[in-house]
């Protein structure tokens, strides 16, 4: 209870001069897991739990879930009709119910009974605490007092008791039509006016230094030794006062009927009227100053004070849908509307111009200077000044345009930001800036001039400034985006600038040198910025999704750092209610000039339900962190819970645990977090990533000592000063024991070893047997391997050798011959034929493919009969094949060249049907080195390369025949280094001639 005053005293209550309406509410429900809508009592035990009593039964709640008790599943109850609760030390609730008294204690019902029993029903309607701490119980038989566990009668208090307060040393109890007071063994009877003689006294409260007394008849005080009507409302002096509270700001609520009231100093402040949810049954102020109703038809129901004050319809505003706004003076607001202009004075709209007065109802746009105020609105420009309005035909060109926002700059000049071009008006005379100056995209947004009086302009589609009369585009090459929709401009100072677009929804950050994106990567929340302010060290951003606030020393770190930097925003207010968005709330409206300002402490801003008011005194936050509990455990399928105490050593095959916890906060508990581990287990702290999903699984633990540990975190980001922990072992089975353990291990070293004597004698017996295999494996594996290189080899269709052989073998053979001392170059030479059968096609066609393999195969038999032995025949591919002869005489090229085209033509050709067929080939040759004193110029694919060509101008003459390139009379190459470029260059630059079969090849 220490703990619960001290946390209590530094939270922060009710604002007292805030309108209820302006207080942030939720209410929970049957679907939420109330028991019962009609709420009749309230209370918060001293570890956090707030407690619910309704008709039907008790609820615990942690700001998440109820968890419901009821007579059926816990006797101890006694009765689930609830009609008080009080908070005692070490979590112990105490239970006013309507059959006697029942305590919560360490996860268990029990019941107190009076002694001795009294005859009759025994109804409890209030419980309270004297002076010296005992518990008070007010029945329809009395007041008792709670000793050892049984209820003792007090003799002097024996009339049917109602309600109870220790006031001082005097116990006041109210009854029917009468309050007692007690002090000591004295009563004193102070009965209401006669008329009232059955007039319930309900409630009774010590506020504002008078004590109140709430009754079926109305609201009285005690004056004089009498009780008087309250005399300042008469709603209070003749509806029943169902509960009254005073909080710790000074505020006596009182429950009237379907109203709810607010006394300050003796005289109502405000009502609360036609909101069935504010008709309490029970109040209570928790630890971190909310307050909370208890209905009797609509739940429970908590209010706090949230960060904003909104002033709509209620407030006089004719329309709530709000484009623009602007400071006024002494501490008015403009606004315009889709109805006109308003002004806010002293928390009151005045109309100062309906929409019918205006070019067109939606006033757009603001500017409020000393004499006159500037309206811009969705179809031109209106002026008020001296209470009338005008409209300038000077600027009737913009009439037909939306008016964004409206400037005036350093020279007096006024600028406007329409959907058709940006206008100047200087001197009485109205400039239009569009395409022909340089606006590519005529449709402006917001105009800002900064500090060192630059005009900039956001568009929506990009960013421009304007130069004398003219407009150049702004940033295309510092990193600005393309077509970026500019919702607004900051000017941050030294060169450096803020901008928002609809278009990515970032914000662009220029340090002076480039444009830097700032988007969620960077910590940045997904907004189109509309306003954007200065304030206190922090940058104030609003817009469509809500209100941010980012530091400005994080923005400067974020201009000069070379790395990304991480940035820190805090959310203030989100229209969907995002988790750790903020106050869920409407904002904000229209992108333009005079979106927002800061003024009398507060951010102000148009939305779509009037005008909001951020309250900057009130982000301190929730100074009350959570308190976190382990509640309970399931160990082999079955709930244990954690405060029922007991030992915590686990039996061997409990190694599936869920935990079940929670962090008591209900400022907002739908933004809090909560973070759990697994001592022995986890490495580090894990948060839930579902607020509402308060559990966790742990499967297939081992053996040994263990802690689980909850810490939580507020709203506003406070974690628990110390963690929640419960610290348990897990007992081994048998065979995890270290004694085991060690047995297993002298066993499994004893069978090693048996088992390595038995293997070393077997192992002489099959050594030999072994090696014997190993040789026959090997020999056989050798000739594997030998066949199968032979394959990768060799052509399996004609028998002969691939493009892969000549590659590995033709740079060795060449090698050998340029160092072999019996080749004369000049006179021998290694040849390269390359050879193509002629109109093959036509033997597929005619006769098929199996024909065109047979004649393929005899080819390469006549082939291998032309050749000696060292000669190459390769199967280059197709129907072509390739010959290296080994180094022979020069003079022999025609011999060699008109043999092989003979034979090849004298040969019958078997295809299989009983007819022989004639082949011819056309033949390319080609000698190597072609030239005999530059032997290294020309490489052996390049040979090849020469001889295809050769081959070339046989087939385009005739075919059947051959043809070569020889070097031509007088050449000589300038230079032995290997040719770089195509071998064809050495005929085009004639140094090579062609000779063939054919004369006029010739």
């Amino acid at each position: 209870m220490a703990f619960l005053a001290l946390i209590s005293g530094s939270a922060q209550a009710l604002q007292p001069d805030k309108r209820f309406q302006d207080y942030v509410s939720n209410t929970w429900a049957l679907e939420q897991g109330l028991p019962q809508l009609s709420v009749t009592a309230i209370a918060q035990d001293s570890t956090g739990y707030l407690w619910v009593g309704t008709q039907a039964g008790l609820a615990r709640f942690d700001g998440n879930r109820f968890t419901s008790y009821d007579s059926r599943g816990w006797p101890g109850l006694g009765n689930g009709d609830i009609r008080a609760l009080l908070a005692g030390a070490q979590a112990r609730v105490w239970i006013g119910t309507a059959t006697g008294v029942a305590v919560h204690e360490q996860g268990q019902f029990f019941q107190v009974l009076p002694t001795p029993l009294p005859a009759g029903p025994f109804e409890v309607n209030a419980l309270a605490r004297d002076t010296q701490g005992r518990v008070l119980v007010a029945t329809n038989q009395g007041v008792y007092v709670a000793q050892d566990r049984r209820l003792v009668a007090l003799a002097a208090l024996r009339d049917n008791a109602l309600a109870l307060l220790q006031d001082g040393p005097d116990l006041w109890v109210g009854g029917m039509g009468q309050v007692q007071r007690a002090r000591g063994a004295q009563v004193q009877t102070i009965a209401l006016p006669a008329a009232l003689a059955s007039a319930k006294v309900r409630t009774l409260r010590r506020a504002h230094g008078q004590l109140w007394v709430g009754t079926s008849a109305g609201l009285f005080t005690l004056q004089d030794g009498q009780w008087r009507h309250f005399g300042d409302d008469p709603v209070l002096q003749r509806t029943p006062i169902e509960a009254m509270l005073l909080d710790r700001q000074d505020n006596l609520w009182v429950s009237a009927g379907d109203r709810l009231m607010r006394l300050r100093q003796g005289a109502v402040a405000e009502r609360i009227e036609n909101a069935p949810r504010f008709a309490a049954r029970s109040l209570l102020e928790d630890r971190e100053g909310n307050l909370w109703i208890g209905s009797m038809i609509s739940g429970l129901t908590r209010v706090w004070n949230g960060t904003t004050r909104r002033y709509s319809k209620d407030d006089g505003l004719l329309d709530p849908l709000l484009w623009t706004v602007a400071p006024g003076q002494r501490g008015q607001v403009w606004v315009g509307s889709n109805n006109g202009v308003a002004l806010l004075d002293q928390g009151r709209f005045r109309t100062l111009i309906s929409g019918s007065q205006l070019p067109h109802p939606g006033a757009y746009a603001l500017l409020i200077e000393t004499t006159q105020a500037w309206i811009g609105t969705r179809s031109g420009v209106a002026v008020l000044r001296e209470g009338a309005l005008l409209r300038p035909r000077e600027l009737a060109a913009m009439d037909s345009a939306q008016i964004n926002g409206i400037m005036r700059d350093h020279a007096g000049a006024l600028w406007f930001a329409t959907s058709d071009g940006l206008y100047r008006w200087q001197d009485a005379r109205l400039t239009r800036f569009a395409a022909a100056q340089g606006l590519a995209d005529p449709r402006v947004r917001v105009l800002l001039e900064t500090g060192d009086h630059r005009l900039l302009i956001g568009t929506y589609s990009g960013l421009y400034e304007c130069k004398g009369e003219g407009v150049q585009p702004v940033g295309q090459d510092r990193g600005f985006p393309p077509d970026l929709h500019v919702t607004s401009l900051h000017d941050l100072g030294q060169g450096r600038l803020l901008a928002g677009n609809l278009t990515r929804e970032t914000l662009l950050l220029f340090n002076g040198q480039r444009w830097i994106e700032l988007d969620q990567s960077r910590g940045i929340p997904a907004n189109s910025a509309f306003a954007m302010v200065e304030h206190k060290g922090d940058l104030w951003v609003a817009g469509l999704r809500g209100i941010y606030r980012l530091p400005l020393r994080e923005l400067q770190q974020a201009a000069t750092s070379a790395e990304p930097l991480p940035l820190h925003p805090q959310a203030l207010l989100n229209e969907r209610g995002d988790r750790h968005g903020g106050q869920k709330g409407d904002c904000c409206n229209g992108a333009g000039n005079a979106r927002g300002f800061i003024a009398n402490d507060a951010f102000w801003l148009p939305t779509r339900d009037g005008l909001v008011a951020l309250d900057l005194n009130a982000l301190d936050g929730n100074p009350v962190p959570p308190t976190p509990l382990v509640e309970r455990v399931q160990i082999r399928g079955r709930w244990r819970e954690v405060d029922a105490g007991g030992e915590w050593t686990l039996p061997a095959d409990a190694r599936d645990l869920r935990f079940e916890f929670t962090a008591l906060t209900f400022q907002a508990p739908e933004h809090a977090d909560i973070r759990y581990r697994l001592l022995g287990y986890d490495r580090q702290w894990m948060t839930l990533e579902d607020i509402a999903q308060r559990s966790v699984n742990y499967t297939n633990l081992p053996p040994g000592r263990y802690a689980f540990e909850v810490i939580g975190v507020n709203n506003s980001g406070l974690a628990s000063p110390t963690a929640a922990r419960l610290a348990f072992e897990i007992e081994p089975y048998f065979y995890e024991r270290t004694w085991f353990r060690l047995f297993a291990v002298l066993g499994g070293l004893l069978l090693v070893l048996l088992g390595y004597l038995w293997i070393g004698r077997r192992y002489k017996d099959q050594r030999a047997v072994l090696e014997a295999l190993v040789q026959q494996r090997t020999r056989a594996l050798e000739e594997a391997n030998a066949r199968l290189e032979a394959l990768t080899l060799t052509d399996p269709l004609t028998g002969l050798h691939n493009r892969r052989y000549l590659t590995r073998q033709i740079p060795l053979d060449l090698a050998f011959y340029s160092r072999d001392a019996g080749v004369n170059l000049h006179e021998d030479a290694v040849i390269f034929g390359l050879l193509d059968v002629d109109y093959f096609k036509r033997v597929n066609d005619t006769w098929g493919h199996d024909a065109g393999d047979r004649v393929l195969q005899q080819l390469a038999q006549c082939l291998r009969e032309l050749t000696r032995q060292g000669d190459y025949v390769i199967r280059w591919g197709g129907e072509e094949f390739l010959l290296v002869f080994r180094p022979m005489p020069r003079a022999q090229l025609r011999i060699l060249g008109e043999r092989v085209c003979r034979r090849i033509a004298e040969h019958p050709f078997d295809i299989g049907n009983g007819t022989p067929l004639q082949v011819t080939i056309s033949l390319g040759l080609m000698e190597y080195p072609p030239f005999p004193d530059a032997p290294q110029l020309l490489g052996w694919e390049q040979m090849v390369a020469l001889a295809d060509r050769a081959l070339y101008e046989v087939k385009t003459h005739g075919r059947n025949g051959w043809a070569a390139w020889r070097p031509s009379r007088s050449a000589t190459p300038a230079t032995d280094s290997p040719w770089e470029g195509p071998p064809g260059q050495l005929i085009d630059d004639g140094l090579l001639t062609l000779v063939g079969s054919h004369v006029r090849l010739d």
